[in-house]
């Protein structure tokens, strides 16, 4: 059997998410490059969550997804190693003002 490499926790530091993976592996995202965002009357609107929002950091026992209950948001943790931290058009907006 091939041992499966997934996160083991997850925190917000210092404006950063950070994942530990099983092999002792951290990566991080900047928490401002990801997309929070919630259907409100059918549109779909970007939330701009505060630290003490972000401060409870869960990873599901399968270590594929890490969510923020507190807002009610997650990310699939394969998406954000391919640099998928949002939708399309967020992920437009995202490079542009990286560019």
């Amino acid at each position: 059997m091939q041992n499966v490499i997934k996160a083991v926790s997850a925190q917000v530091h210092d404006g950063q998410l950070e994942i530990v993976f099983s092999t002792g592996m951290r990566s991080l995202w900047p928490v401002n490059s990801l997309q929070f965002a919630r259907r409100i009357d059918g549109v779909l609107t970007n939330l701009y969550p505060h630290a003490e929002e972000l401060s409870e950091v869960e990873v599901w026992p399968s270590g594929e997804v890490i969510e923020f209950p507190r807002i009610d948001q997650a990310f699939q943790v394969s998406a954000l190693m391919r640099g998928e931290v949002g939708n399309a058009e967020w992920m437009r907006k995202l490079t542009v003002s990286v560019a």
